[in-house]
């Protein structure tokens, strides 16, 4: 990254780009979806909408970083990439054989070790709530058939 132009190593750049990239991306994902009409949405008019605010974000960042001065850092943190996969993996072998609860409960107490100067004690208050959370929003508000506990 050293050797690259000073204007190539601006962050803002880079995540522009990113987004632009990852709204792309949806856009193709999602260009067979029907898009419904005003009155009844089809599946289509989320994804598309998502993908034109990734663009629309990338494009305004990508446009204002000649004006910005942080450079993007060319090294891998792999400890917050290692932890914070393996808890979206810890979530997703936990779902259905422990249960939403015990899933997320599990899976925010693998990512909060992402940060070091995270404790114990914040992941499992931090799991407690979300885990209350997503049973308040999931299944009791809209009724998802989302299995809470497993024997």
């Amino acid at each position: 990254m050293q050797r690259l132009a000073p204007f190539l190593r601006r962050a803002d750049l880079w995540a522009g780009l990113m987004f632009i990239g990852w709204g792309l991306f949806v856009l193709l994902v999602g260009a067979d979806y029907a898009l419904g009409r005003a009155g009844r949405i089809g599946p289509g008019y989320v994804p598309r909408l998502l993908g034109f605010l990734l663009c629309g974000i990338g494009l305004l960042l990508a446009l204002r970083s000649p004006w910005t001065h942080d450079e993007a850092e060319a090294t891998v943190a792999w400890r917050p990439l290692v932890l914070i996969v393996g808890s979206v993996l810890v979530f997703a072998a936990l779902l259905n054989t422990a249960g939403m609860i015990v899933a997320i409960i599990a899976s925010v107490g693998v990512a909060n070790f992402a940060a070091p100067d995270n404790g114990w004690r914040t992941a499992l208050v931090l799991g407690l709530v979300m885990s209350a959370f997503s049973w308040a929003l999931f299944v009791r508000a809209l009724g998802l058939p989302i299995p809470v506990f497993m024997p």
